[in-house]
C-alpha cells in the first residue's frame, strides 16, 4: 500500500484562556482540536463533516500552518510541515481555498495580477512566460483572458471562487484544503463549483480535503468521509457506508437531517433531534464528550473515553458500536 501523500499524526491545537488586564493568569484551556489523526491518499477527496464549532476550521487552518499546532505533527510526502525546519517548499505543495473569497482576494489587486503575485513571488516562471500561464490559470477554471483586468467586486460570489481556486492552482500543489467553499454560494452555483473541484482532482492528479456542512454535497465529491465532533474524529469510512449506513449516534443525527428531494419519503421517515447544544470545548464532558446528547448512552460511557476502533469495514468512536439497531 503506497505511502499517504498527508498524514495527521494526534494533531492538537489548543487555545489558553486568560484572565486579568495587567497579570494574566491562565484559567482554562479550550481544546478546539483535540487529537486527531487521518491520512490522505494521492488523488483521494476526503469529506470533514461536523456542526458549527466542531472544530473543522481550526484543522484546516492547523495543517496549512496558519495556526501553530499545540501537540502532534502534520507530515506531507514524508516531511514533517510542524516542525521548525519546514521548508517554503514543502509548504508551497499544501494550498487552501476560504469559505469567503471576497475576503481572501485582495481587492487592490486585478484578477490577473493576484494570480501573476505567487508566480512571481515563487519564481515558478520567467517574467516573459507569467501572462501566459495567468491565462491558463483562468482558463482552468472558467475565467476567460478578457476579465483578468477586472477587480475582485465585480464578479459574482461563484466568479471569485473560481479565482481563489485558480490562485491555489498557481503554486501547482499536491494538496489543496477547501474550507467549506460552497456553502455562501446558491444551490446551482455549488454545483458548478464541485463539478469543477472534481475536474481538477480528476485532470491534475490533485488531493482534496473537502469541509463542508451539507451531508449531500460531501457525498457527492468524497472518497472518504470523517465525521468530527468537539475536537475528535468520532467516525471514518467510505463515503458510502457512513453516509448510508451510518454506525455513530452522532453520524446518524447528521444523516437524519439531510432533506429528501422525495416528499413521502421525507414525511414518512423519522429525524433524529439532539437534546441540549453541543459542549463548550472549554468544559468538556468526562467520557465520551457525545454521552450528554445521546439517547443510547450508558453509565460506561460517562466515564470512558472511546477511541476509533475498526468496525464493518470503517472506524467508529463508540463504545456501543454494534450494539445499536439498524
Amino acid at each position: 500500500m503506497p505511502a499517504p501523500i498527508l498524514e495527521l499524526r494526534d494533531v492538537q491545537t489548543h487555545f489558553p484562556v486568560e484572565s486579568g488586564l495587567l497579570f494574566k493568569r491562565r484559567t482554562g484551556t479550550v481544546k478546539a482540536v483535540d487529537g486527531v489523526s487521518l491520512t490522505l491518499a494521492q488523488g483521494e477527496v476526503l469529506g470533514l463533516v461536523g456542526e458549527s464549532g466542531c472544530g473543522k476550521s481550526t484543522l484546516a487552518r492547523t495543517i496549512m500552518g496558519l495556526l501553530p499546532a499545540t501537540g502532534g505533527s502534520v507530515w506531507l510526502e514524508g516531511k514533517n510541515l510542524t516542525a521548525e525546519a519546514a521548508t517554503g517548499e514543502a509548504r508551497r505543495a499544501l494550498q487552501m481555498v476560504f469559505q469567503d473569497p471576497f475576503a481572501s482576494l485582495n481587492p487592490r489587486l486585478s484578477v490577473g495580477e493576484a494570480l501573476a503575485e505567487p508566480l512571481r513571488v515563487h519564481r515558478l516562471r520567467p517574467a516573459a512566460d507569467i501572462p501566459a500561464r495567468v491565462a491558463e490559470l483562468g482558463a482552468l477554471v472558467g475565467i476567460p483572458a478578457r476579465s483578468l483586468g477586472k477587480y475582485p467586486h465585480e464578479f459574482s460570489g461563484g466568479q471569485r471562487q473560481r479565482i481563489a481556486i485558480a490562485r491555489a492552482l498557481a503554486l501547482e500543489p499536491r494538496v489543496i484544503v477547501a474550507d467549506e467553499p460552497v456553502s455562501a454560494l446558491d444551490v446551482s452555483i455549488q454545483a458548478q463549483i464541485l463539478n469543477l473541484l472534481a475536474k481538477l482532482v480528476r485532470d491534475l492528479g490533485l488531493s482534496l480535503v473537502f469541509i463542508a456542512h451539507d451531508l449531500s454535497v460531501v457525498k457527492h465529491l468524497s472518497d472518504r468521509v470523517a465525521v468530527m465532533y468537539l475536537g475528535r474524529i468520532v467516525e471514518l469510512g467510505s463515503a458510502c457506508d457512513v453516509i448510508e449506513r451510518p454506525q455513530h449516534p452522532y453520524t446518524r443525527a447528521l444523516v437524519s437531517a439531510v432533506p429528501r428531494p422525495d416528499p413521502e419519503g421525507e414525511r414518512a421517515r423519522r429525524r433524529i433531534v439532539l437534546a441540549g447544544d453541543p459542549p463548550s470545548p472549554l468544559d468538556p464532558p468526562a467520557g465520551c464528550p457525545f454521552h450528554p446528547r445521546c439517547a443510547h448512552a450508558v453509565e460506561a460511557c460517562r466515564t470512558r473515553v472511546p477511541s476509533l476502533a475498526p468496525f464493518a469495514g470503517r472506524e467508529v468512536s463508540c463504545l456501543r458500536t454494534g450494539e445499536l439497531p439498524a
